[in-house]
């Protein structure tokens, strides 16, 4: 049944229909909006208008059940061990047969919390990392919380261990700033001393904070971060590390379109419409993660049945316009969206993608 999902939103990427033949494979779900840190290339303050709460188990249930989807990323505007409802949404996730990932800042993860989680039969968690060394974790996070994140990951590895648990594979995640391009070799030494399987880098978004600008940019350029990344691919050579360091090479000259604000003119078809898509704690369902405000929402699924949300009218216009190669958001500008091969490197970095 896997498989013929993975067939039918195959086709739907090829021909892409105005209505999606089925459910989306994929969602993010955002289930806590409550933060412990306040990192500065974060948005949450520009587009959070409603009060910070944890989705709670039902509401979770409501959602997800009608879509089954295959991978679920529980992540979004929050820190997952904050909420209360963790390990209970990871069994209940599992429970409907999905793959799972989930992403922290890591500055929370006991002992405890590490066999619990090893426990849960999570596949997959993102480290949002950001450095290789204090100064810059508290340059970029504005807290020294640097050790906790690596005492996490240590007490994760241990756990995994003695619970004789592949899982959950670690990743870490990068954003990549000013304040720590420098560092990119650095992190791939350190994620393969720590154990880390995988390292995703991805490109700074300055959409909604352009005042930012020079705070998160500022004196890096094109050549400068070109050199780094190559340092970052050699450094991997001789590590067991995986990374999307050569992915990140080859589109570099579009993603520094993204550091510079600027529109992307490449003909790139977003293919997310056909099969995945990003629900905030209230309900609604949004094309992805980087739609954040309120005029991308497409419906409500706690107050409206699937089929109307995601094949509703709004969604219909959203892929028709896709198709016609337009931009329908602002957002969408200067986004430089994955095709089918950067799909199939990136399941390098995130286990189980494509099983």
């Amino acid at each position: 049944m896997k498989y013929l999902r993975y067939a039918i939103a195959a086709k739907d990427m090829l021909f892409k229909p105005l209505r999606a033949s089925q459910p989306p494979l994929h969602i993010q779900l955002e289930f806590t909006t409550f933060c412990n840190l306040n990192c500065k290339p974060c948005l949450r303050s520009k587009y959070m208008n409603h009060p910070p709460r944890h989705l709670t188990p039902d509401e979770f249930r409501r959602i997800v059940e009608p879509i089954r989807p295959i991978k679920l990323s529980l992540s979004g505007g929050g820190e997952p061990f904050l909420s209360p409802h963790l390990f209970d949404l990871i069994r209940l996730a599992k429970s409907f047969g999905a793959t799972m990932n989930t992403t922290t800042n890591c500055t929370l993860i006991t002992a405890d919390r590490a066999s619990e989680l090893v426990k849960s039969g999570l596949d997959l968690l993102k480290i949002s990392i950001d450095a290789a060394t204090p100064q810059t974790y508290v340059n970029i996070r504005g807290e020294d919380r640097f050790a906790d994140v690596l005492d996490g990951i240590r007490a994760l590895m241990e756990a995994k261990k003695r619970l004789n648990s592949r899982t959950p594979y670690l990743r870490f995640n990068y954003v990549v700033s000013q304040d720590n391009y420098r560092e990119i070799a650095e992190t791939v030494e350190l994620a393969d001393s720590l154990g880390v399987d995988a390292i995703f880098f991805q490109p700074l978004g300055l959409f909604g904070i352009e005042e930012r600008q020079d705070a998160l940019v500022g004196q890096m350029t094109q050549e400068r971060l070109g050199q780094e990344i190559q340092r970052g691919i050699q450094a991997s050579r001789s590590r067991r590390v995986e990374t999307n360091l050569r992915m990140f090479q080859r589109l570099l000259p579009l993603y520094w379109n993204k550091y510079q604000m600027q529109a992307s003119h490449q003909r790139r078809l977003c293919l997310l419409p056909w099969f995945s898509s990003y629900i905030t704690l209230e309900g609604e369902m949004r094309p992805c993660c980087t739609c954040l405000y309120d005029y991308t929402t497409m419906g409500d699924l706690l107050e409206s049945p699937l089929d109307e949300v995601w094949n509703g009218a709004k969604y219909q216009e959203f892929r028709r316009a896709i198709k016609a190669g337009k931009r329908p958001f602002p957002v969408c500008e200067t986004c430089v969206p994955q095709e089918v091969d950067d799909l199939i490197s990136y399941s390098k970095i995130l286990p189980g993608f494509l099983r």
